[in-house]
């Protein structure tokens, strides 16, 4: 499981506060809390202590950190409160920006902030858990079985173009992408990003991976020889959704030559956001499964 990260000002209440739910939603989860502008050391406040105790969690030994670079290495996502503050988390480490949101973003409500409680009664910190629960509620519903999960992106320079611009959908819609390239329209293998994204999904580094070539058909090919992965190439959405309902594909393979943009868009949300059906298709896919050798 990745690494989440949850983003306030101070670290003293909200961040901690949503870190210790998101814990509670999925306890093998790495989650991690920090603040853009925190005083290190600080314990969380009184009140959000209190809040928490209420709900069975604990921030008793919580101590306030600063949001740093290396927080975001090998996370899959950083929540951030507020859409000022996720603008400013992403101008401070633009590396990680395609995996920065507001929590609201991320959670289809994307103009929906979690204010700042401090100075205030109790009753605003109960009001400040029951709405972040809620909109972390609202994204595991919205995200399903990649909740907490980012997405590998991948293309050789036929792709390119396609790549970009469902990446560009990708965020719109709040879904955090990893990218790796190619960053060139220079002619380049597709073998080569097959095989980064592929092993990225195969290790867990991203939950799921979308692949453009030409044709979507090269990158199948090579993204199936790697252990664990199930990559299909589709060209339109039921496709895309019938490959993570009967298939429980982790790769989507996409043509630039044979699907525009609209169609890709489509196929890429539609892979995403549909879980595997299990019951009968499991023992299938438990076969293919059981295929899988070990390459050199």
């Amino acid at each position: 499981m990745q690494r989440v990260v949850f983003l306030c000002s101070g670290n003293t209440c909200r961040s901690p506060l949503a870190a210790a739910i998101a814990k509670s939603l999925r306890p093998d989860a790495e989650v991690l809390s920090a603040g853009l502008n925190a005083n290190d050391g600080s314990p969380a406040a009184e009140a959000a202590r209190q809040v928490a105790r209420e709900r069975g969690l604990d921030l008793e030994s919580h101590r306030a950190r600063s949001a740093v670079a290396t927080l975001f290495d090998g996370a899959a996502v950083g929540l951030a409160m507020t859409r000022r503050l996720a603008d400013e988390a992403r101008r401070r480490f633009p590396d990680a920006a395609d995996r920065i949101f507001s929590l609201g973003t991320y959670a289809g409500a994307p103009a929906e902030d979690v204010d700042d409680p401090i100075g205030q009664s109790e009753g605003a910190y109960r009001m400040v858990a029951s709405q972040v629960s809620d909109l972390l509620r609202a994204a595991q519903t919205r995200s399903g079985w990649l909740f907490l999960q980012s997405v590998g992106m991948g293309s050789d320079h036929a792709g390119l173009i396609l790549r970009r611009e469902v990446l560009a959908a990708l965020r719109q819609e709040g879904i955090p992408t990893k990218d790796y390239g190619t960053d060139s329209a220079e002619r380049c293998d597709y073998p080569d990003f097959a095989k980064l994204v592929g092993d990225a999904v195969a290790t867990g580094e991203v939950g799921a991976g979308i692949l453009v070539c030409g044709t979507g058909i090269g990158m199948s090919i090579a993204a199936n020889k790697i252990l664990g992965v199930r990559a299909a190439v589709v060209a339109e959405g039921l496709g895309a959704e019938l490959s993570r309902r009967h298939n429980d594909a982790n790769v989507l393979c996409l043509g630039a030559r044979l699907t525009g943009t609209e169609l890709a868009r489509e196929a890429a949300l539609r892979f995403l956001r549909t879980s595997f059906d299990g019951g009968r298709h499991a023992d299938r896919v438990a076969k293919i499964s059981a295929m899988d050798v070990q390459g050199s």
